[in-house]
């Protein structure tokens, strides 16, 4: 339950190993990568000089970064394509990176499929496309069957134009209306789906009119290309002709194609994983340094992984291999959870990624949240529903549905403690209170539970603030020692006024107030006098001051709202039990046993679905605002191992 302990790994091998050693790196899934080329040119790439590393430091004189080998790509598209044409579905990569192959035959096996897939391919495109156009063309005429004028007559008439086309049926009458307005002959030639068909015969004179007034009536013609001769009944004969061939010939095409892909299917999928192997390799290879003779490598992995990545290299031979535990750079963060707290990661994270040298809050988070969801949506029957949510999201999303499940169980126990079932509180005893019969109690419980939270988060602070051996907010900030500290002389002299009795006299308590008000007005002087560091102050002392007058006074009010803020887990509590007899008053007035039943279904899954959402979204914001803020900065980077993925 902490952040793993990182160390810096640089790596020297021979030039020609570089594929192999990055399919062993990536097959471990155990190393982050970093600039070797940055490392080497900051002097943080340091290994031992020794007789047998000379030519290895002679090298550094050549050091340049990889040039990223795109010779793959073009094999790589048409791969793609040949995908495309026979709705292959990717498949897992990480089985082609145990093989040793040669991409240079990869790239020319795929492109000689390519070539003998490319042309029966395009000709079934080809023939496709022409047999839509003849069906279009085959409705068109079957709209004027009944024509029985041969249209090359049409086309040779000298003083005259001629349109073929169909209006819907509102259209028709809008033309019907204007007949003597338009001075063109139209017979109407035949009825189809879409309305009427028309042939319009107009003098050539007013061809730009025409066309005016058949575009106002929406007029849809039908084209009738030039090589088509005769009435359209010959014109509908010689296209069932064409249309039998097409489907004869796309059949056989189609055929030829499923021999095809039944025959290289297999190739295709192995060829397009080792050319995407390959590109991957050449995106990591980015971040690699080489020399004529030489690959560098430099990356993160975790400390307990060393062995496991150290074994697998050293199988190479003179290579170079060394663990270095400090660095200028800031490790990145790899979060290491109980399986309980595990989905409660994808919280922490929303928020940011803990720094490397900072507590990891999964656990207290983990545990606090369940607390307050259970305690606010405390039900057996609803929490079950939510466990049972939980489990069959688990199959698609494992992190959600873990995080659902565990926040049912917690309602459950709740609901158990509370003795609420769907709602009803007189099928279960309380195992400790009812919280609609305990008003105050429930309210004032929440208090106290949000009063141990926040003194948990200021020793999470305060613990963070050595870790990063920050001695002003550790000891003098308004999250440090000075803040908890007066936090908690203000609990126990306002926890005394409330019981009259008395914890910690009154003249003590101020001193210590006040001790704490100065410590966090002058924590950078008083800083600086621990540390030996001068000047004691900034360039601008005035300023300095009155900053910290103003950030007292919101010192205390955030104190004050933080403690009264936790009230709304009681108020929730209540207003969960609420929400169910407002739905039991309304069954009831129904009137009838089925109607009742239907009204506390439908409460119990608007209680569920609504009341559970806002319940989470409090909960966040309780973590997010008052308790990350005294202790979680969140700035750091995660931890991603290079992979096939």
């Amino acid at each position: 339950m902490a952040v793993e302990k990182m160390t810096m790994i640089n790596v020297i091998g021979n030039i020609f190993d570089v594929d192999n050693v990055l399919k062993d790196i990536i097959l471990s899934g155990k190393v982050d990568l970093v600039s070797a080329l940055s490392q080497i040119e900051d002097n943080s790439f340091v290994f031992k000089v020794e007789d047998e590393n000379l030519e290895k430091v002679i090298d550094l004189n050549y050091i340049t970064s990889f040039q990223k080998d795109k010779f793959y790509e073009g094999a790589l598209k048409k791969g793609e394509e040949l995908k495309e044409i026979f709705h292959i579905e990717s498949i897992d990569m990480e089985p082609d990176l145990k093989e040793n192959v040669d991409i240079s035959c990869i790239s020319k096996e795929l492109e000689n499929i390519y070539d003998e897939v490319k042309g029966p391919n395009e000709e079934l495109k080809s023939a496709k496309k022409q047999l839509k156009e003849i069906e279009d063309f085959y409705r068109s005429f079957s709209q004027i069957k009944d024509f029985t004028i041969p249209i090359e007559n049409l086309r040779n008439l000298s003083y005259f134009d001629f349109r073929i086309g169909s209006l819907s049926k509102e259209d028709r009458l809008n033309l019907k209306k204007n007949y003597e307005n338009i001075l063109a002959t139209i017979l109407h030639t035949g009825t189809n789906k879409d309305g009427e068909t028309y042939l319009v015969i107009y003098p050539s004179t007013i061809r730009e009119e025409m066309n005016r007034i058949l575009r106002s009536l929406n007029f849809r013609e039908i084209i009738i290309p030039e090589e088509y001769k005769g009435t359209p009944k010959d014109m509908m004969e010689t296209l069932e002709v064409k249309l039998k061939e097409l489907r004869k010939n796309i059949k056989i095409l189609e055929e030829l194609l499923i021999d095809l892909e039944n025959k290289y299917k297999d190739n295709i999928i192995k060829s397009i994983n080792h050319l995407n192997v390959k590109g991957k390799i050449e995106d990591i290879k980015e971040k690699l340094a080489r020399s004529n003779r030489f690959f560098y490598l430099s990356g993160w992995v975790a400390k307990k992984d060393k062995k496991n990545i150290e074994d697998r290299l050293r199988e190479y031979e003179d290579i170079l291999i060394m663990f270095k535990d400090e660095s200028d750079l800031t490790p990145p963060t790899k979060l290491r959870n109980f399986w309980l707290f595990r989905p409660f990661e994808s919280l922490v994270r929303m928020y940011g990624v803990p720094s490397y040298n900072e507590l990891d809050p999964t656990p207290f988070l983990s545990i606090s949240y369940m607390l307050l969801f259970g305690a606010m949506f405390g039900d057996l029957g609803q929490g079950f529903i939510l466990l049972l949510g939980g489990l069959i999201l688990s199959r698609k999303n494992k992190m959600f549905g873990g995080l659902l499940g565990r926040l049912g169980i917690s309602s459950m126990i709740f609901g158990g403690l509370y003795g609420a079932v769907f709602g009803f509180e007189d099928i279960l005893p309380a195992l400790i209170i009812k919280p609609f019969e305990n008003i105050n109690t429930v309210l004032v419980a929440a208090v106290f539970i949000g009063i141990g939270l926040i003194l948990i988060a200021y020793i999470y602070g305060m613990i963070n603030s050595v870790k990063r051996r920050d001695i002003e907010d550790g000891l003098f900030g308004k999250e440090g020692l000075a803040g908890f500290l007066l936090y908690l002389c203000l609990l126990i002299l306002v926890g005394g006024k409330l019981l009259n009795r008395p914890i910690l006299s009154m003249e003590i308590g101020i001193v210590i107030i006040v001790l704490c008000i100065l410590a966090m007005i002058f924590r950078q002087p008083l800083t600086h006098l621990i540390t030996k560091k001068r000047p004691l102050h900034g360039d601008d002392i005035s300023g300095y001051y009155v900053e910290s007058v103003f950030s007292i006074i919101e010192t205390f009010l955030s104190m004050l709202s933080g403690t009264v803020s936790f009230i709304r887990v009681g108020a929730f509590a209540l207003t969960h039990v609420g929400l169910f007899i407002a739905f039991e008053t309304i069954g009831k007035m129904i009137g009838t046993t089925t109607g009742n039943i239907i009204v506390l279904i439908i409460g119990n899954i608007v209680i569920i679905g609504m009341e559970g959402l806002i319940v989470f979204i409090q909960g966040l914001r309780l973590q997010y605002y008052e308790l990350f803020s005294r202790y979680y900065k969140g700035e750091g980077k995660e931890f991603n191992p290079v992979n096939i993925k």
